[in-house]
């Protein structure tokens, strides 16, 4: 079978931790015994770096394609743009890779595009949703109506979380197909006990991941113990001056850092260097951090935001609700206490049952075949 994958995002020379998971779920998906392409469409503001690279890596024929945005205000102009970049991209692939047997599109932000590929080129669709956009924009938006064009044509639908099922539900029938966790090279390291207990968070440094509420949570526990604590946020944003400032007034900055971030590669490491793992979203499809960490064996803290409902459960952690700086607080100063309750090997081996490469990777080649079988968009 050769599958097409066709990202909303992916990581790019410029943005090299963009859309990570998608090239991980593409490579697992060929490990798994599918032939795998990718082809990404990137409309941008950059000046360089611009054109069309083709290489193959871990068994997947990728190209990225970049091209200068000529319309920078206009939504309909970009669509344009990357319509036409990927039907050019199509045709090279077919003389270089061989048709594939059926698209599988990840996120609806490129759905009018790939929708125009399908019919145009008789393909089947695969249509798997990650985007929390679909969980906080309204009925009556551009989003949702784009959501509602792709779903109602697509042999199959899916996505990542129960949340994003709630919404999606009602349109077209849709399985819930969460993102993989890398199981062989997330695990469980030793490491050496200190005194510090570590909390630690990852996520871009923005208002969607809550880290205002977590921080002032931290500095709330840190004036209620005696215990020496730590909390280290990875990431990068727009937000990281107003964090660190808001570190700075609470007194904690002996305590508390943003950390910056941390390469792919390092991320085991960052995990396994923790005593527990918090998400403190505020809206989340899924979250692969938590899976990550829960993967390294580590019990975990999040938000009631959405996906990590379907993550946390009695095996590795707590939930509370979302900017409860009290709530989360008195998970925080829980966790100092019961850790050592919390058994590494049954949080691990209940993630990998239920969220790994194997287990995922074969509901995803599932649905691809599904999906040819209900034949060609029309």
């Amino acid at each position: 079978m050769k599958i097409l994958m066709i990202p909303s995002w992916y990581p790019t020379p410029q943005m090299p931790m963009l859309g990570t998971f998608y090239k991980e779920q593409a490579e697992a998906m060929a490990a798994a015994g599918a032939e795998v392409a990718v082809i990404y469409t990137d409309v941008n503001g950059h000046l360089h770096g611009n054109g069309t690279r083709v290489f193959t890596e871990n068994g997947v024929y990728t190209m990225i394609c970049q091209k200068l945005n000529i319309t920078p205000r206009l939504e309909r102009g970009r669509v344009w743009q990357r319509t036409a970049m990927l039907q050019k991209a199509f045709r090279r692939l077919c003389c270089e890779w061989g048709r594939p047997d059926v698209v599988n599109l990840r996120s609806s932000l490129q759905g009018y595009e790939a929708l125009e590929l399908c019919r145009r080129e008789r393909l089947p669709l695969f249509f798997m949703e990650h985007s929390s956009v679909i969980l906080t924009e309204g009925a009556d938006t551009a989003a949702r109506r784009r959501l509602e064009a792709v779903m109602r044509v697509a042999g199959v639908n899916a996505c990542v979380s129960e949340a994003l099922r709630t919404v999606m539900q009602p349109i077209a029938d849709t399985r819930v197909i969460p993102d993989l966790v890398d199981d062989g090279r997330f695990i469980p390291q030793p490491q050496e006990k200190g005194e510090v207990f570590r909390f630690r968070a990852m996520g871009q440094l923005r208002p969607i991941k809550g880290y205002d509420s977590l921080i002032a949570a931290f500095a709330a526990l840190c004036a209620r113990t005696d215990r020496a604590v730590r909390l280290e946020i990875a990431g990068a944003g727009v937000l990281r001056e107003q964090l660190q400032r808001q570190i700075d007034e609470a007194g904690v900055a002996d305590k508390c850092r943003l950390v910056g971030v941390i390469p792919r590669e390092e991320t085991p490491q960052f995990m396994n260097g923790c005593d527990c793992f918090i998400c403190s979203s505020r809206h989340e499809t899924l979250s692969c951090v938590l899976n990550e960490a829960a993967a390294c064996g580590k019990p975990l803290i999040s938000t009631r935001c959405g996906g990590p409902s379907d993550i946390i459960t009695a095996t590795n952690g707590v939930l509370v609700a979302v900017d409860d700086v009290e709530e989360m607080t008195a998970a925080m100063e829980r966790m100092l206490c019961k850790t050592a309750q919390y058994d590494p090997a049954a949080i691990r081996a209940e993630t990998v049952a239920r969220f790994g490469k194997a287990a995922v990777s074969r509901r995803l080649l599932t649905a691809c075949e599904d999906a040819i079988k209900e034949g060609a968009v029309r």
